[in-house]
């Protein structure tokens, strides 16, 4: 599932590639995957790609037809969903949600081979119409995000840490791998409960949690280019690696579950 980094990328990629293309035809061959008509979708003929933003595991994909007339993609793309950016030549796939003809004769396409993304057409005021959008709790990666709002926000979610990392209305944008590698920096174990933890371990959390993040952009962004599309997590240390040994450590990781399956150190993340 795309995470903080990923979509941070693929946003700015999105900006660098398609932002000021104007759209020639726009059509939803699985329509299924979109919360819209088609003829919402073809409404777009004519407008103007904007920057493309991320907020939590979204992207928002703005259109203008005239100023002060904007509409956003909102894309959350789940396990499978990926924007692709091909010549208008090209066959279309299969599970295609939307399918977006720019004037460079490329396509900008979404696809999503699970059918589980969510897509969405809205006006800006209508994103706190979109389920769960209001609910959402700061970036993690947001500047106002302080240690000491990080602390005050982490008092009032209790249970397991890796599930509270994953919670979208604790700190948005995190997922199954990245909160694997944030709990291995920080040397605190997925089963925790945050009541366990002391000041100093929260602090440690905050900590690993900024700079895992902000390093997996910057290695994200030399990878990525051009192939949006391709998500990259061979660098991670420990998510998904079990058997191999702890870069910390040496010790096997130890992995448990299965497509969302968790990835600890026993050693250099101890129980309590």
């Amino acid at each position: 599932m795309p995470e903080l980094p990923d979509l941070t990328v693929v946003a700015e990629e999105l900006t660098r590639r398609v932002a000021d293309r104007t759209v020639l035809e726009a059509s939803t061959p699985t329509p299924i995957l979109l919360r819209a008509t088609p003829d919402e979708v073809a409404s777009l003929h004519g407008t103007t790609i904007g920057p493309t933003r991320r907020r939590g595991k979204f992207l928002l994909i703005p259109f203008t037809a005239e100023p002060g007339s904007t509409r956003l993609l909102a894309a959350n793309a789940m396990l499978a969903g990926r924007f692709w950016l091909v010549q208008h030549a090209e066959r279309v796939r299969a599970r295609t949600g939307v399918r977006l003809h720019l004037d460079d004769g490329s396509d900008l396409r979404y696809v999503d081979r699970e059918m589980l993304g969510k897509l969405y057409l809205v006006d800006e005021q209508e994103l706190d119409d979109i389920p769960g959008w209001t609910e959402m709790g700061p970036d993690a990666d947001d500047p106002e995000l302080t240690l000491d709002v990080f602390r005050e926000r982490i008092r009032r979610h209790p249970g397991e840490l890796k599930p509270l990392l994953r919670n979208s209305k604790f700190v948005a944008g995190i997922g199954n791998a990245y909160s694997d590698e944030i709990l291995w920096e920080a040397g605190l174990a997925p089963f925790r409960r945050r009541s366990s933890i002391s000041a100093e371990q929260v602090e440690s959390l905050y900590q690993a949690m900024r700079t895992v993040l902000a390093e997996a952009v910057d290695r994200l962004r030399v990878l990525v280019p051009p192939d949006m599309q391709t998500q990259h997590r061979e660098f991670l240390k420990v998510h998904l690696k079990g058997g191999e040994p702890c870069p910390r450590c040496g010790r096997a990781l130890r992995q448990i579950g299965g497509r969302e399956a968790t990835t600890f150190c026993r050693t250099c993340q101890p129980p309590f």
